[in-house]
């Protein structure tokens, strides 16, 4: 209840700052903060029971909230929560590919099949099929063949069943695959959240290799899974722009690192300073856009 309320107040006093007049009347801007806080408790619960390593209370939820803030400085809309939700059952599926007590081959081809039915949204959500299979390496270089594709199976049966459904709809592969057309997004500065996560990250880079040496394997997967995704988000938006709700994506592999960085840091202001610095610049930047 508490990380609903914060999230969800949060969001509402963000986006009233930040949205003109006329998205501020529209009713997506009343229901997005109770979705963002559904989100929050959402992503905390599913990720927290299947990674076997995170903490288990609300600091996942929180942190993948203030990173979302922080990296939407023109304010947080409905689909930046359902994108998000979205991901973080895609991370969950891969987490459990190295649960022993999971049936291999059933995981493996459910994070397959899902990588594949995540292009209703974006066609360019295909390339998730990469991330998908990098993360088998994460857990046991040593995998057969056999593994990679199960999972690259899994994923062709998805796209076939799309085929199917265009087919029926009078739409073709060529109108789907043209919104992939290659269009790099001119770089530029990023704004102050996105700043501020980028100095936590580098941060929760070194964090990591130190883990790598000392924690269970659980903790080290976890930790490598996450970097995946984010790599493959910073790649996506390089590829996609914007459009694609990259940084929406990148606030759910991001969280766990947050996570890991509380462990590590003894002094109480040091964990306070990763929220809050977040929450600043996330409110600064609203202010300059404001």
């Amino acid at each position: 209840m508490v990380l609903f309320v914060l999230a969800a107040g949060l969001t509402a006093m963000f986006n009233f700052l930040v949205l003109d007049a006329v998205a501020a009347s529209s009713w997506g801007f009343w229901i997005t903060p109770g979705l963002v806080g559904l989100a929050a408790w959402f992503i905390n619960v599913v990720l927290v029971y299947r990674s076997r390593y995170l903490k288990t209370n609300y600091v996942l939820g929180w942190y993948w909230f203030v990173i979302l803030l922080a990296t939407h400085p023109r304010g947080i809309r409905l689909e930046h929560a359902w994108v998000s939700m979205l991901w973080a059952v895609w991370l969950a599926m891969a987490y459990e590919l190295g649960d022993e007590r999971k049936n291999g081959l059933v995981s493996r081809s459910n994070l397959g099949l899902y990588s594949a039915l995540l292009g209703v949204f974006s066609a360019a959500w295909w390339s998730s099929i990469l991330p998908a299979l990098w993360t088998l390496r994460a857990g046991n270089p040593r995998q057969s063949t056999r593994t990679y594709l199960q999972i690259a199976g899994a994923w062709a049966i998805g796209l076939a069943l799309m085929g199917v459904f265009w087919t029926m709809q009078g739409q073709t592969w060529k109108t789907e695959l043209e919104t992939l057309a290659i269009s790099p997004v001119s770089w530029h500065l990023p704004g102050p959240g996105s700043m501020v996560l980028i100095l936590w990250l580098i941060l929760a880079l070194g964090e990591t290799v130190r883990a790598l040496t000392s924690a269970k394997k659980a903790k080290r997967r976890g930790l490598l899974l996450s970097w995946i995704g984010v790599v493959w988000a910073f790649v996506l938006y390089a590829w996609q722009g914007p459009s694609v709700h990259a940084s929406a994506i990148l606030a759910v592999f991001a969280a766990p690192h947050m996570v890991n960085l509380q462990t590590y840091m003894k002094r109480a202001w040091m964990i306070r300073l990763l929220d809050i610095s977040l929450l600043l610049a996330a409110f600064s930047a609203a202010w300059w856009v404001a």
